[in-house]
């Protein structure tokens, strides 16, 4: 880490947004004292959540997610996550950078440690998915053929898109930015869904689990799954139109 006295958080907060993005595109974190840390850098984005200032998140939300991207990319290496579990070394790097976001934004006490020690937080959630994705493997090796779907599933799984807001064209950090805004509303979510709605919906759209796995696991029939996502999505609309 810089050795040198972090600069007030006020005082990058005071810059326009050019100079906050030429900030923290700065890469040489070893000598350049204009160098913004990832710990500072947490702070920064739990700052701006906490005053609700959008274009603030969204800044801070992608430059954290590119480093978080890159460390993500290294341990998918040396762990052999790549290419032994995923074909693609970006996809892993997403995958894993996708659950560090989730702990971020779930567990405060993630959120409070990584503004100190961020590159040991990010090394522990990491693990963790690692241990995650190896259970998983070993609960799933069977693939499900993908059910039939009713017509009461169309605007539901549309809405769904419309709300992650991904786009193939997008950068990987971008894309990362975006479903850790996701994240944020899955979060907020908890106050107007009950906990079997907001259960099945963090297992459809944040493990990416398919109905007929978790109608399996919770022991109730693939209908009842989207009779909990129906109603939980209609919920989501009704939150956003407000």
């Amino acid at each position: 880490m810089p050795t040198q006295e972090q600069e007030p958080d006020l005082n990058i907060e005071a810059l326009s947004d050019q100079a906050l993005n030429a900030r923290l595109n700065i890469t040489d974190w070893n000598s350049d004292p204009h160098f913004i840390t990832t710990e500072q850098l947490s702070r920064l984005f739990r700052r701006a959540r906490e005053a609700n200032d959008q274009n603030r998140l969204g800044i801070f939300s992608r430059a954290l997610s590119k480093r978080i991207l890159r460390l993500a990319k290294t341990f998918a290496l040396k762990s052999h996550i790549y290419p032994i579990n995923f074909s693609d070394l970006d996809q892993a790097a997403e995958e894993i950078s996708l659950y560090v976001w989730e702990c971020l934004m779930t567990r405060p006490k993630d959120a409070s440690f990584a503004e100190q020690f961020f590159g040991q937080l990010f090394k522990r959630r990491a693990l963790d998915f690692q241990k995650r994705l190896m259970a998983k493997k070993r609960k799933y090796q069977v693939s499900l053929d993908a059910m039939d779907h009713s017509p009461d599933d169309e605007d539901p799984e549309k809405t769904v898109q419309e709300i992650a807001a991904l786009r193939d064209e997008k950068k990987p950090e971008e894309i990362l930015a975006l479903k850790q805004e996701h994240a944020i509303v899955a979060a907020r979510l908890q106050n107007i869904l009950t906990s079997e709605e907001y259960s099945v919906f963090l297992m459809l759209y944040v493990e990416d689990m398919m109905v007929k796995d978790i109608a399996i696991a919770l022991e109730v029939t693939p209908r009842t799954i989207n009779n909990y996502k129906n109603e939980a999505l209609k919920k989501i609309k009704q939150e956003f139109q407000k």
